[in-house]
């Protein structure tokens, strides 16, 4: 066909669509809906942060009560909900989140509505997934904000006063354009599929390591180094049999992460000692200055974390528990200036054969 055009694989640098929830600024930060995300992380709280992305401004003080209210009452699950986890038992969390989210009994057609019982019931069903499935004792959801309860459903209960630095973490996790799970929320949403069929599909392009499972990996790796040397070493090791190192490299970002070290700098605020924390900025350290390459914001992620005492196990649903706000935002900028997104292939099969 003379119409087709030819794009590099895997789309990088092709600009499919426009949008007007997120970008990487030519500064180089992140911005959400103009507002730099690190500026937002450091001044807003989660809902006023979750408000911006969804609507498009930030809240009025009565825009934002009734939103957290709205959050708060759907912070629940129902009890078939519940009894279908003790019996699934499922101890790969992220499965769960995608196999649940996707039974409960939402009580309308509503766009809006039922984004909201989605959003509000994530943590929930994160926290009950390992409660299930791992037999961790299911805490009780404890706080006022929305981050405050996450926290207090996963975290260590002594880490407490470090709730807000969850709080800042999830905001920077919370859109990031057209990243995989984003565009594969935009594909099924372009097919007019219900938002609960395309977070499915969300969650299940998000549960690959390529995407958002690199922080159990981080952890592995900086357990076992104490010092400089050990960083190179370990380095040098992973890119001599051309392995990829998780926590570094981004498709974006090609000489700093400012998710990366603004995060960096909640852990030397709060955790300076940290042996992992160290760690992180050893290999960090050696992978820029010898290799040019910058660490993402997993890496940092995966040790804020740690810290607080939450399992691995959560890493990933924490990361989708903020996400799915921009995932909202997607959703309607699709389907409100619809057009089905349907690539054509380079056939590189055999020519036709007689049978």
């Amino acid at each position: 066909m003379t119409d087709e055009i030819k794009v590099p694989k895997g789309l990088a640098n092709v600009v499919v669509d426009r949008t007007s929830i997120a970008t990487t600024g030519a500064s180089g930060n992140l911005l959400y809906r103009g507002y730099r995300a690190v500026d937002l992380a450091d001044r807003k709280s989660f809902e006023e942060v979750a408000y911006l992305i969804v609507y498009g401004n930030l809240p009025s003080g009565d825009e934002l009560v009734a939103f957290r209210a709205r959050l708060n009452e759907n912070m629940k699950l129902d009890e078939r909900t519940i009894k279908v986890m003790d019996i699934l038992k499922e101890k790969d969390i992220m499965r769960n989140l995608r196999s649940i989210v996707s039974l409960i009994p939402y009580r309308n057609g509503d766009i809006n509505e039922t984004f909201i019982q989605m959003e509000a019931k994530l943590p929930l069903i994160s926290a009950y997934s390992a409660h299930a499935a791992y037999g961790k004792p299911m805490k009780n959801m404890e706080g006022e904000f929305f981050a405050e309860k996450f926290f207090s459903m996963i975290a260590d209960p002594h880490k407490k006063k470090y709730w807000k630095s969850l709080e800042k973490l999830m905001i920077l996790y919370m859109e990031h354009e057209f990243n995989a799970s984003t565009f594969a929320l935009r594909v099924a949403a372009s097919t007019l599929t219900d938002p609960v069929s395309a977070v499915t599909a969300a969650l299940a392009t998000l549960k690959g390591p390529l995407h958002g499972g690199a922080n159990s990996e981080v952890l592995s790796y900086l357990s076992g180094i104490r010092d400089e040397k050990d960083a190179a070493k370990f380095v040098e090791d992973k890119l001599s049999k051309k392995e990829k190192i998780m926590g570094f490299g981004h498709r974006v970002y090609k000489k700093k992460d400012p998710r990366a070290q603004y995060v960096k700098e909640e852990l030397r605020r709060i955790a300076p000692d940290d042996p992992k924390f160290r760690a992180a900025e050893y290999v960090e350290n050696y992978m820029f200055e010898k290799k040019g390459i910058p660490a993402n914001v997993d890496l940092f992620a995966a040790v804020l974390m740690d810290f607080l005492g939450i399992d691995e196990v959560f890493n990933l649903p924490v990361f989708a528990c903020s996400r799915i706000f921009g995932w909202n935002a997607h959703y309607s900028e699709q389907v409100s200036d619809n057009k089905l997104i349907r690539p054509a292939a380079e056939y590189s099969g055999p020519e036709e054969r007689d049978l």
